[in-house]
């Protein structure tokens, strides 16, 4: 089956066309049937005697602008030498029992779909977006991990089955203007600089067990009238990486507690990169005559990297160095986390959207409240597949948008760098543009010379121009390729 852009007569393709052609073309469940949507909507009747109340906690949600399903809140009391967190994860397992409608649904969804214009839920809107979401002012059922720092140290931890009522709801945005203007009188500013200081604590202990510090460059799809797609650069904001730090420590401490335990759960492993793929860095160590002589078999080897990337304003190379890492999976078997450079590693943050964090939180209540050691083996390779088709429909729509946002750059000469050399030619990923295109070597003639893959080599930095763009798949070819031999740190 061939892609093709269904469109109106006359009308120009728009991000709607694109999106919901992937999701016909990938067949992907929509909607769901009157009979669940009502079984749903009665689950707000469904009372709970096993949840306390938590509601004087002045928790708050940080999330993106379109963001509608809130799986958690954050809370922090910051102290140098004793610090508190409490991290709220939305209790979806107390409303989608195991075997009921909602339930049977969701495991062959396996996760949400997002999209730059839409979402189709894992779970219907009634949970997703309300009984489940931790939105603002209202009481929300949760699962609560409270942790006790020492010295930066976890010194011990307790999980709620708890009551919460978040104060607010805010974008990333909005939370790190909170911080930076410093606002006193502004209700919020204490709870937002107890979190990015507890943050502080949170990052030392990534870079002391060495966390892989990839700091990638990413693009969003916009469209201001349907019309006109565009691509934009994803700010870099500390609040992203405040949240992150905030859910990284709770799968942990979840991960740790089940793998002790011996629950053989759903456990979000991470492999160290296979030889082959790490091949391609030696190359462009040579290629640039770094001075790194690791073997990527460790974190502080690819942290090396990446700072000498930096150093010698090669930045941008960094996309080789997450191409040559293994895919992240799940399994009953915990086999650890490389990237994060964590022993045990689950999904618990994120239940309204993944089915593996609903599982996960199941296991934890048996074990924990209702001491059930009882291991229920679940099967993750449809989980696997649904995480991958999920990245790559999302890479298809945005390869796609990319390939109509580049026809105002037809004449245009890009910056790139070689990605991948075959014997018919080279992928050239581009600088300061999201996308990647193919300059077959019989294109190279005008240079009178004679080209093929000796001549060019991994990570080398090229001019080109767009030849010809495919808008059906967002396949780009490219020519009049040109070697920079000095210049790439301009």
């Amino acid at each position: 089956m061939k892609r093709k852009i269904q469109r109106k007569k006359n009308k120009e393709v728009t991000l709607s066309d694109i999106v919901e052609n992937e999701i016909k073309f990938n067949g992907l469940r929509q909607g769901f049937s009157k009979a669940l949507n009502k079984f749903s909507k009665n689950l707000k009747y469904k009372n709970s005697i096993q949840h306390s109340d938590l509601t004087n906690i002045p928790f708050i949600t940080i999330d993106g602008e379109d963001s509608k399903d809130f799986d958690d809140a954050v809370w922090s009391e910051y102290n140098k030498k004793q610090t508190k967190i409490m991290i709220a994860i939305a209790d979806v397992s107390f409303y989608v029992e195991k075997g009921d409608l909602i339930d049977i649904e969701a495991k062959k969804r396996g996760n949400s779909f997002y999209f730059p214009n839409k979402v189709i839920p894992m779970l219907p809107e009634e949970l997703s977006n309300n009984l489940c979401s931790l939105v603002p002012k209202k009481k929300r059922k949760s699962i609560v991990l409270e942790v006790d720092l020492e010295n930066g140290k976890v010194k011990k931890f307790k999980f709620y089955r708890a009551v919460i009522k978040s104060i607010a709801r805010l974008t990333y945005q909005e939370a790190e203007n909170i911080f930076l203007e410093k606002n006193k009188n502004n209700k919020l500013f204490s709870i937002i600089l107890n979190l990015f200081n507890t943050f502080k604590v949170l990052q030392e202990n990534s870079k002391k067990r060495n966390k892989i510090s990839f700091d990638p460059e990413e693009y969003i799809v916009q469209t201001d009238n349907e019309k006109d797609i565009n691509l934009i650069k994803k700010k870099k904001l500390e609040s992203y990486k405040v949240i992150e730090e905030f859910m990284v420590l709770a799968n942990t401490i979840v991960g740790h507690y089940l793998k002790r335990n011996n629950i053989k759960s759903v456990f979000r492993n991470h492999e160290k990169p296979p030889v082959e793929k790490t091949k391609i860095l030696k190359e462009i160590i040579s290629v640039y005559n770094l001075n790194h002589s690791g073997t990527f078999n460790s974190q502080s080897d690819f942290n090396k990297i990446i700072e000498m990337l930096k150093e010698n304003k090669l930045s941008f190379l960094s996309d080789m160095l997450l191409r040559s890492q293994s895919r992240a999976f799940y399994s009953t078997e915990n086999k650890g986390h490389f990237g994060l450079s964590l022993d045990y590693y689950v999904h618990f943050t994120s239940p309204i959207r993944r089915y593996s964090d609903l599982q996960v939180h199941r296991d934890l209540i048996d074990c924990y409240f209702l001491k059930k050691k009882k291991s229920r083996i679940e099967f993750t390779d449809h989980l696997n597949i649904q995480e991958k088709k999920a990245d790559s429909i999302e890479r298809v729509i945005f390869d796609i948008a990319s390939s109509y946002h580049l026809k105002k750059f037809r004449n245009y000469e890009f910056k790139g760098f070689i990605d991948s050399v075959e014997n018919f030619g080279v992928f050239i990923k581009a600088i300061n543009f999201p996308f990647s295109g193919l300059a077959r070597y019989r294109s190279f003639k005008y240079q009178y010379e004679k080209v093929n893959e000796e001549n060019y080599k991994l990570g080398q930095v090229v001019k080109f121009k767009i030849k010809k763009i495919n808008n059906r798949n967002g396949k780009i070819l490219l020519f009049k390729v040109k070697k920079l031999e000095h210049d790439y740190k301009k």
